[in-house]
């Protein structure tokens, strides 16, 4: 399901979170995914998950992080929540208590990033985003 090129409109959303599910909050697993996808479709997730992700920088969920935590801070938990899958992702827009305080650094269950290094290393040039 996650080789399918076609993403218009809702089925653009689907298609997404199918591909973070089967990636199974797996960093090798979702490169190995993303390096079967035409180069448009690496675009597209991209894009997608910097779209979701931006839906919880700002308040009311800036608010649940912890004292200590920076703007980055903010940007690593959005990601991992969007890199848990659909489920969390929607349970934390329902319930702002399920907004992690922190998360460290370079855990292995945030996916962010992994898409701009492998359009990188198999389109030799950055991925740039609007």
């Amino acid at each position: 399901m996650a080789d399918d090129d076609r993403h218009d409109g809702d089925s653009d959303v689907d298609w997404f979170w199918n591909v973070i599910e089967e990636a199974s909050r797996s960093r090798d697993h979702l490169r190995e995914i993303l390096g079967r996808l035409p180069k448009g479709a690496v675009h597209k997730f991209q894009d997608l998950f910097l779209e979701f992700a931006a839906e919880l920088q700002d308040e009311p969920y800036r608010s649940d992080l912890g004292p200590d935590e920076s703007e980055d801070g903010l940007e690593d938990a959005a990601h991992w929540v969007v890199s848990q899958g659909r489920v969390t992702y929607e349970a934390v827009l329902a319930g702002r208590s399920r907004m992690p305080a922190h998360v460290d650094v370079g855990d292995p269950a945030n996916l962010g990033g992994l898409a701009y290094e492998v359009y990188f290393h198999r389109f030799g040039e950055p991925l740039d985003l609007i």
